[in-house]
């Protein structure tokens, strides 16, 4: 709907407009969405034992995610600025820029969120459990699904100018390089501390029998 405006605009064709569009809305804006149903479903919980903790964003997400955010949306925003103007592909630089902002500000939002909420726990299990819980927040959206989706247009439908084709095949490259470190990283956190993390059948206690 949104697209189907700046359609309309003067001297804007839709034929020059990136292909990927539609996977970057759906994406950025059907993630965003559910993220919202989740804090929804959070809020129901009621009163939780909640402390105001400060957090350190490079903590939390890892310096290799925040370098994979990065190149995801400020090496595509210099490539769609690049392309503004030095080349007659306006329409398709400008659009893009757009995108990158819409599916950057859902980003954004969601490891805001992430970074900043109150830490829910009581003692040292139940804080490592929280901190797990926010480093899965933080991945809800990936950054590297965008310059990933990107690559749409130079590699099949030819919309993007043709000179930056290989510039955008390495700047997907290297989002998706990134991104691969962080999720090794990610992969090599400390285990959570011993601990009960939840119940379940060969947990629950056996009645005794009762005396006839």
């Amino acid at each position: 709907m949104a697209f189907g405006f700046l359609q309309k605009l003067p001297g804007v064709r839709g034929v020059e407009m990136p292909e990927s569009r539609y996977a970057y809305f759906m994406i950025a804006s059907l993630a965003l969405g559910y993220w919202a149903s989740i804090l929804h479903r959070e809020r129901q919980l009621g009163d939780l034992p909640a402390r105001n903790r400060r957090t350190s964003a490079v903590r939390v997400l890892g310096g290799w995610y925040l370098a994979s955010f990065l190149i995801a949306f400020g090496g595509g925003a210099t490539l769609a600025v690049t392309m503004y103007f030095s080349t007659e592909s306006r329409t398709f630089a400008w659009t893009w820029l757009a995108l990158l902002g819409w599916a950057a500000l859902c980003s954004t939002a969601i490891l805001i969120w992430a970074v900043t909420r109150r830490v829910r726990g009581d003692d040292a299990a139940s804080i490592a459990v929280d901190n797990e819980l926010r480093l899965q927040d933080s991945r809800f959206l990936p950054p590297v699904f965008f310059p990933v989706a990107s690559l749409i247009d130079p590699l099949f439908s030819h919309r993007s100018p043709p000179g930056f084709t290989w510039w955008m095949v390495g700047y997907a490259a290297l989002a998706v390089a990134a991104a691969f470190v962080a999720y090794r990283q990610d992969a090599r956190r400390p285990a959570l501390p011993p601990g009960v993390y939840g119940t379940d059948e060969t947990s629950s206690p056996v009645p005794e029998p009762r005396a006839h």
